[in-house]
């Protein structure tokens, strides 16, 4: 007996025809595909500044019976886009400075007279106008400089008492 050869059915033909068509068009979308590539550039400039922030002088309540000096620390950080070689901080007279002395005011007319130092021995004030550093800041990193208020004992009105210093950094 003779093996005849058997045919697909029809349906499953043209299956495989289709599938066959759809790879050859894949394959040929694939070979025509091309990249292409550029540059994007980045920059940005830093401009060479400095900042100046501090921390407040806060005597809190003050003593009028007290025969002792009341003092306070406070820090002035100074913080550059570059390095300085050399800086000066320096510290005016604050809004009520009355022939060389700093003072705080009620507003009202009385005063507290007060006094700035670099260092908590409080050996030498700073002027008005004074230097309270001079030297090297590193570029990007906050420095931190000392300072303490002081006010001597004595009597002085109730109420409450500010004054605001400028501090400016020369470089």
């Amino acid at each position: 007996m003779a093996i005849m050869p058997t045919c697909a059915p029809p349906e499953r033909t043209r299956r495989g025809a289709i599938l066959l068509a759809v790879s050859f068009s894949v394959a040929a979308v694939e070979a025509l595909a091309a990249t292409a590539t550029g540059t994007l550039n980045v920059s940005a400039t830093v401009a060479d500044t400095c900042t100046v922030s501090a921390t407040d002088l806060a005597f809190g309540t003050l003593s009028t019976t007290a025969a002792t000096v009341e003092v306070t620390p406070g820090v002035v950080t100074v913080t550059c886009t570059a390095a300085k070689a050399s800086i000066t901080v320096t510290l005016d007279g604050g809004l009520n400075a009355s022939g060389g002395t700093r003072r705080m005011s009620n507003g009202a007319g009385s005063t507290v007279p007060y006094s700035v130092y670099a260092s908590s021995g409080r050996s030498s004030a700073i002027a008005v106008g004074g230097q309270l550093y001079q030297g090297a800041i590193p570029a990007a990193t906050p420095t931190g400089l000392s300072v303490y208020g002081s006010v001597a004992a004595g009597s002085y009105n109730a109420g409450s008492y500010t004054d605001t210093l400028t501090v400016t950094a020369t470089y």
